[in-house]
């Protein structure tokens, strides 16, 4: 018997709303940890069905070994954001029980974005995640800059809403259907294939370069990475990401794989913009939130070029950065989020200074973070870039290999530089103890694990692997 994953998670959203006005005390911790419970017990049934292969609702979703696998990755990143809201000191109005369930709402839209067969499952899909992200870009009332970038990203989500839903008209006018199998059919029918439906494609691609951050589309990114919550500005900045490149993907390989020659061309467009863009953007930053917008634009960018060949192992390539690129990013935020004075949270990167004089052993965890960030060898982010660059460089991209390694090198600056301010730079003004014994636990976890990454590539490499092969299984 099949348990879809998406309806627990409904069915427990709604258990946890119905007996959230009864808990009167400390209701956001109790929240957060049912919460918790619930994606815990979410994950069992995700992996429970990760061999199957089946076309659910009249085909609007499917159940797969490649979307079961990106669910469980958003699944572990959106529990330890929620681990992370629970166990820093947070301001008062991100204290309320609402903030956990927002979060259920948004995993509930990424985990039927990843498994969408239909352009209007998709479309559905898209919009729950981005409704609930609106509301946590601007939870914080009281804060106006948490306001004004909840207005910003919700102008260019809905922005973003209309040309989707415009791309996806102009290929249903075309094809006579939404579902991805019909597209697909139809486009194998098809001597030449229309215009207009490349046009179309192209509409729905640029929603999505506005969703994901690519550039030049990534626009809204600094000013919503600053404005947020940092604790929002960590789950911006992971789960969604993997939803829409799990989109992406599965648009990409399965309808539309006959016109590869077609979107090849726009995705290096995008991705070549966002590395340029994510790298140089990033030198002149004095915050930290900023600056780390400007990281993912890169990483964004990086990531695309296994998407150009649409082959097998560019996929598997994608997939293991992706795993890497969250185990940062979430190192990364965990300190963002513990820089404190007087418990009010500070983002400036001069607030790093002498960091290491203070939390020893923090710094050397963040360090080996920023350093595994950059792409330096032998850490997880010098893996993941040198997979990706292997698939560019066997299927004679030359000139995109070149650009990614020229700004990788600029991107490593940045990261440098905050290295050189943690251990060399005296202190300018000194940031609250690091009590926080759980978070320097986490930490030491996630850059422990991009330390030793390079003791078991072959892992990640048979793993990624086997779960693409159900994605090229429906061609």
């Amino acid at each position: 018997m099949i348990i879809i994953p998406e309806i627990f998670l409904s069915i427990g959203f709604l258990l946890i709303l119905f007996i959230t006005p009864f808990i009167k005390i400390n209701a956001h911790v109790k929240v957060g940890y049912f919460t918790l419970l619930i994606i815990f017990l979410t994950q069992f049934f995700v992996l429970k069905d990760i061999f199957l292969f089946e076309e659910i609702f009249n085909g609007f979703f499917v159940i797969d070994s490649f979307g079961s696998f990106l669910k469980s990755i958003i699944l572990i990143s959106a529990g330890l954001v929620i681990y992370f809201y629970l166990i820093i000191k947070n301001e008062k109005s991100l204290l309320r029980p609402e903030f956990s369930l927002v979060i259920l709402i948004s995993i509930i839209g990424m985990m039927l974005m990843v498994s969408a067969n239909n352009l209007l499952s998709l479309f559905l899909s898209m919009e729950l995640q981005s409704l609930a992200l609106y509301i946590l870009v601007s939870f914080s009332r009281e804060d106006i800059n948490s306001s004004e970038a909840g207005v910003k990203y919700f102008v260019i989500g809905s922005l973003s809403t209309c040309i989707f839903l415009f791309g996806s008209s102009l290929i249903y006018g075309l094809v006579g259907s939404t579902d991805f199998s019909n597209i697909s059919q139809f486009m194998s029918d098809q001597y030449s294939i229309p215009i207009m439906l490349i046009v179309g494609l192209i509409f729905i691609l640029v929603s999505l370069s506005l969703k994901i951050s690519a550039a030049p589309f990534h626009m809204w990114t600094p000013d919503v990475y600053q404005g947020a919550p940092t604790i929002v500005t960590t789950f911006l900045s992971t789960a969604p990401k993997v939803a829409v490149f799990a989109v992406l993907i599965r648009l990409l390989v399965f309808p539309f794989g006959e016109i590869i020659v077609d979107w090849g061309k726009i995705v290096i467009i995008l991705s070549i913009s966002s590395m340029i863009i994510g790298s140089l953007g990033a030198l002149k930053q004095t915050d930290l939130k900023r600056l780390m917008a400007y990281s993912t634009i890169n990483h964004i960018g990086f990531i695309m070029m296994g998407l150009v060949p649409g082959s097998e192992d560019g996929i598997t390539a994608i997939s293991i950065y992706l795993i890497f690129y969250l185990t940062m990013n979430l190192g990364a935020f965990l300190v963002i989020l513990n820089m404190q004075r007087d418990q009010i949270n500070v983002t400036s990167i001069k607030d790093l200074s002498g960091l290491y004089k203070n939390e020893p052993i923090l710094a050397a965890c963040f360090a080996v973070i920023l350093f595994s960030m950059a792409g330096i060898p032998p850490l997880a982010g010098f893996i993941g870039k040198l997979l990706i660059l292997n698939i560019v460089i066997d299927n004679n991209l030359f000139f995109l290999a070149i650009i990614a390694v020229l700004t990788s090198v600029i991107a490593a600056f940045y990261y440098i530089r905050l290295v050189k301010s943690i251990f060399f730079d005296p202190p300018v003004h000194d940031l609250d103890n690091f009590s926080n014994s759980q978070s320097k636990f986490l930490l030491s976890i996630l850059s422990l694990f991009n330390l030793t990454v390079i003791l078991y590539p072959q892992f990640f490499l048979n793993l990624c692997a086997s779960i693409t092969l159900s994605l090229f299984a429906l061609k």
